[in-house]
């Protein structure tokens, strides 16, 4: 039902509303939202003042133009985004009635969250204005992902990302035979060539990601308009705010000296941020995952947990089932590995709510 709900990236209301209609129905009172469109749900416990924030992000990267319905075939559900983003959103809002269901005694509040604006330009925004507008920061949080089961996220890399543009002001219907200009696309070829030769060091590991390149009209008329999108990662922020100086100075010349605009616009500037392995919270969760017969995979994060772990809140991301990723609709989840990806959710708030995860 969440799927076939269109919820792009600063478009995400009618998702909301439904989840939080699927909370109310789950017995929680008062579910709200806010400006953001982030919808929560509150299970609340007089007994501790200790709260466990769930969250999954509910945007996702295409508008209602791409086909989003599901197809559900022996122990696989295919479907854009179902393994990755719509996966974990159902597990958060039917974990009120999972966790009725399994009788558990939770002593801890419990914070469901559901957050707006996390793809691309989005930002983390939503999960951003949520904690920054807390009287009282959570505990520790949880961070859902659809995929993959077994793999655990406790540390984000320093980050940015950056839209280049070249462009030309030349007439549109001039064609290449009589142009004495370069075109926008051999401008930003060069900005390409500039970028890579940036020298990166391997320790510590840094890496530049060109994503995508854009740009022309047809054969026979000269680009005007030519554009690329990178990211750039690195364990120091460091080099990475020496990247942006140097990506800044490279775009200056080139723009120069073809005598056109050429414009970097950097967002999405996250810190390098996270938690020891050694942490009581990441060793419990190692520790789930083995006793229900997975290996654990340990690796960073580029999600939404980069906002709670900046504030120094313990967090971690945790999968729910097994799968293949992808904006695709051979995107799928095996359904045989949802129920240990909830029991592993069910024990790592148990053992929160135990103190077991406190350092």
């Amino acid at each position: 039902m969440i799927s076939q709900i269109p919820a792009f990236t600063f478009e995400e209301k009618k998702r909301s509303e439904f989840i939080l209609e699927k909370f109310a129905e789950a017995g929680i009172p008062d579910p709200s939202t806010d400006i953001m469109y982030n919808a929560l749900g509150k299970i609340e416990n007089s007994k501790t003042a200790k709260t466990i924030l769930i969250t999954a992000h509910m945007d996702n990267p295409f508008d209602e133009a791409i086909d989003q319905n599901i197809s559900i075939r022996e122990n696989k559900v295919f479907g854009m985004d179902m393994a990755e983003d719509n996966l974990a959103l159902a597990a958060l809002t039917t974990l009120p009635d999972i966790l009725a269901r399994s009788k558990m005694q939770i002593k801890s509040n419990l914070s469901l969250l559901a957050t707006t604006r996390s793809h691309g330009k989005g930002d983390f925004e939503g999960m951003r204005y949520y904690l920054n507008n807390l009287d009282k920061k959570p505990d520790c949080v949880i961070h859902l992902s659809g995929i993959t089961f077994g793999k655990i996220d406790y540390f984000t890399l320093s980050r940015v990302r950056c839209d280049i543009k070249s462009k030309f002001n030349i007439p549109s219907e001039m064609a290449w035979v009589r142009s004495t200009h370069d075109s926008a696309i051999v401008v930003i070829n060069e900005v390409i060539n500039a970028i890579l030769s940036i020298p990166l060091p391997r320790q510590p590991k840094s890496v530049i990601n060109l994503g995508m390149i854009n740009g022309g009209e047809r054969y026979s008329t000269v680009s005007r308009e030519a554009s690329i999108n990178i990211e750039f990662l690195s364990e120091k922020d460091n080099i990475t705010d020496s990247v942006i100086t140097q990506i800044n100075d490279y775009c200056m010349d080139i723009g120069a000296r073809h005598g056109v605009e050429v414009r970097a616009n950097f967002f999405g500037r996250h810190h390098a941020a996270g938690i020891n392995c050694s942490h009581p919270l990441i060793k419990v969760s190692i520790e789930i995952i083995k006793s229900l017969g997975f290996e654990p995979i340990i690796e960073y994060s580029c999600s939404e947990i980069t906002v709670p772990l900046s504030m120094g809140i313990p967090t971690v991301s945790i999968g729910v089932a097994t799968g293949t990723g992808g904006k695709t609709p051979e995107a799928y989840i095996n359904t045989e590995t949802i129920e240990k990806g909830i029991l592993q959710l069910l024990a790592l708030i148990y053992m929160i709510d135990n103190g077991c995860c406190s350092e």
